[in-house]
């Protein structure tokens, strides 16, 4: 359901129709339209529009025929209108019953972002009636072509007051779409929010639902409950944070497809991870799956909904450790990972994800801060496992890549730490190269021969020291330094030089030189990994 204020004013009965005040509500979605004429605001706050409750994005129609001399009157309805999420109000009869509309109307319905539309003026002939029926047509053949509830409800719940984004606000827009009842219960069928179609069931639908319990076998026949000619759909809801949950659907009329119940238990769903308890930790984790799981359009929608700049994220950063405790470790210093990186990167977003920590942020101010960063990190995070490692993705474009990124990472992680024991941070480049490596190796053996051929002289009985190891030790975790790799090997700097000069003469080039040593860097690679399969 997607028509908006704007749209309805191009319908042949509003095509005339003049927007006062609040033109920035025009973007606003509209559910319904109905009549109002009242003369007590109160009524209007505790009968229709109590404090803080949502009832609905309806598109008002009023002539104000009680109340055509009272100013103050009429700026508490439009107050309360808004409050209770209507999006605007038609004027009808202005200049016949209603002399004109006061300027302090149409401040307030700037202030409100309330649409103030008038009807053409002095015209007597004009009939509720036609406006009433071109936006319930026009509403009506929407809501048959949408293709997403979910996107549609997130959209207009997010649009909201703070104080009306609910778990029962949503319930109450998605009953308004499938013109349903729509209960949401524990698995003891207790009832946690309830709207009935039409309003003003809910004690009957309400013993309907607890009656329940004498049904212990789900279907349709437990629609006996309700009535004989209801349909009633039972819909599991896993939030992931609480206990399960049921979603009751109670349709007269036309059948509802799988689809559109597939969608309605996803609104739910996503309704109670945002808009329930601890909405903010977990919305940040339902943000996270959505880039993960290469979900663009829901990913904008809860990044909108929780102001997360989802434009400038390019880096994805990766903690695990091998440790059973470290997800959960990892998580509880989230926060403090953010505070660490917030001095380098304008957005930062970290949530556990499966088995280790992800950071989603922007591009770092330089490299150094980035490299500061991740030692920074990880020498808090070993301090409780040695085994952490944090794995960088950068330059990512969209979530394809992204999810990509994180799929490489769970495939060929364990290949990169055999690859680069020595390390605890990894690049996009290494993981990837791990990748390569073992792909080559379940190309068969005829593959992995053609690969180390070109270690073969270094692999003679001939040479009194494992030139092989030396040369493995250098290229790999050494970063072709003479001195690391002394270090790493126990050994004086100077054997270190005499061992890759004799492997320089063997091989007939250094080591070190561009562009041969990219294939002996991976075949010394390959050698490794098959060494530590064995």
């Amino acid at each position: 359901m997607s028509v908006t204020v704007a749209e309805l004013l191009k319908l042949p009965s509003l095509r005339h129709a003049k927007v006062l005040g609040g033109h920035r509500g025009l973007s606003k979605i509209v559910s319904s339209i109905s009549v109002l004429e009242s003369t007590d605001p109160g009524a209007l706050i505790n009968g229709l529009f109590p404090q803080g409750e949502f009832y609905g994005s309806e598109i008002v129609i009023t002539g104000f025929i009680n109340i055509i001399d009272d100013i103050d009157c009429q700026c508490a309805n439009i107050r309360r209108l808004a409050e209770g999420g209507e999006v605007g109000l038609i004027l009808f009869y202005v200049g016949v019953y209603l002399p004109r509309v006061d300027q302090r109307l149409i401040d307030l319905a700037n202030e409100l972002d309330f649409v103030l539309i008038s009807m053409p003026e002095g015209q007597r002939s004009l009939r509720y009636s036609e406006v009433i029926s071109d936006v319930t047509e026009h509403i009506f053949r929407d809501s048959t072509r949408s293709a997403s509830i979910v996107s549609d409800i997130l959209a207009r719940v997010s649009d909201l007051p703070e104080h009306q984004r609910t778990v029962n606000t949503v319930i109450k827009m998605l009953s308004d779409h499938l013109s349903a009842s729509v209960i949401l219960c524990d698995s003891g069928f207790h009832v946690l929010n309830l709207v009935s179609w039409p309003r003003g069931l809910e004690e009957a639908v309400k013993e309907g639902v607890e009656s329940l319990e004498a049904y212990p076998e789900k279907g349709e026949d437990a629609a006996c409950a309700f009535q004989p000619d209801c349909r009633l759909y039972r819909l599991p809801v896993d939030p992931e944070t609480r206990q399960s949950m049921e979603l009751l659907i109670l349709k007269e009329g036309t059948p509802l497809s799988r689809t559109v119940l597939e969608q309605a238990a996803e609104v739910i769903r996503l309704g109670s991870i945002i808009w329930g308890k601890r909405h903010e930790e977990i919305a940040i984790h339902e943000l996270v799956r959505a880039i993960l799981q290469d979900e663009p359009i829901k990913m904008r929608r809860l990044a909108e909904i929780f102001h997360v700049d989802v434009a400038s994220i390019h880096e994805m950063w990766i903690l695990c450790g091998d440790l059973e405790g470290s997800a959960r470790w990892l998580q509880e210093q989230a926060a403090e990972i953010r505070n660490m990186l917030s001095s380098c990167a304008d957005t930062v977003v970290a949530d556990r994800y499966g088995d280790g920590l992800l950071l989603f942020l922007s591009e770092p101010e330089s490299l150094r801060d980035a490299e500061k960063r991740i030692d920074l990190i990880l020498a808090m995070a070993r301090e409780y496992d040695p085994s952490i490692t944090l794995t960088r993705y950068g330059d990512l474009q969209d979530t394809g890549e992204v999810r990509k990124a994180y799929l490489c990472h769970q495939t060929y992680l364990a290949d990169t730490k055999k690859l680069f024991p020595q390390r605890g941070s990894f690049c996009q480049g290494e993981t990837e190269f791990a990748q390569s490596c073992r792909e080559l190796i379940d190309r068969g053996e005829l593959a992995v021969q053609r690969c180390l051929e070109v270690l073969r002289n270094l692999q003679t009985n001939n040479e009194e020291w494992p030139l092989l190891d030396t040369l493995s030790a250098y290229l790999l975790d050494g970063e072709a330094s003479v001195t690391r790799t002394a270090e790493l090997l126990y050994l004086h700097k100077n054997t270190v030089k005499y061992r890759i000069q004799r492997i320089s003469d063997l091989l007939g080039y250094r080591p070190d030189r561009m562009p041969e040593t990219v294939k002996l860097y991976q075949a010394v690679a390959v050698e490794r990994l098959l060494h530590m399969d064995n």
